[in-house]
């Protein structure tokens, strides 16, 4: 097996997993500020509207999401990591 293309493997799910987060956290940011805007439309008006509903479906799917980034970065981190161990290894064994 070609120990880069390990490391590679496990420097991308990193980078994928930061980026699902990052999308996460700003969705789940947005979705603050809906929500105020909806709480705000629904007090003026005096109604209940089926978007704040789905505000907070939108927000438990995000932590969800942020969940599942946070379990592919440390997957990928103990790719790099175990990678980097046959690196070890090799040399220990060449040497």
């Amino acid at each position: 097996m070609d120990v880069r293309s390990a490391f590679n493997s496990g420097l991308a799910g990193f980078q994928d997993a930061s980026v699902q987060l990052s999308n996460a956290s700003s969705r789940i940011a947005q979705a603050g500020i809906t929500e105020k805007s909806i709480n705000d439309s629904q007090q003026a008006t005096g109604s209940n509207s089926p978007l704040a509903e789905r505000a907070s479906t939108s927000v438990t799917t995000e932590l969800i999401n942020l969940k599942v980034a946070e379990f592919q970065a440390k997957a990928s981190a103990k790719v790099i990591t175990t990678a980097d161990e046959m690196v070890g290894t090799l040399i220990d064994t060449s040497a």
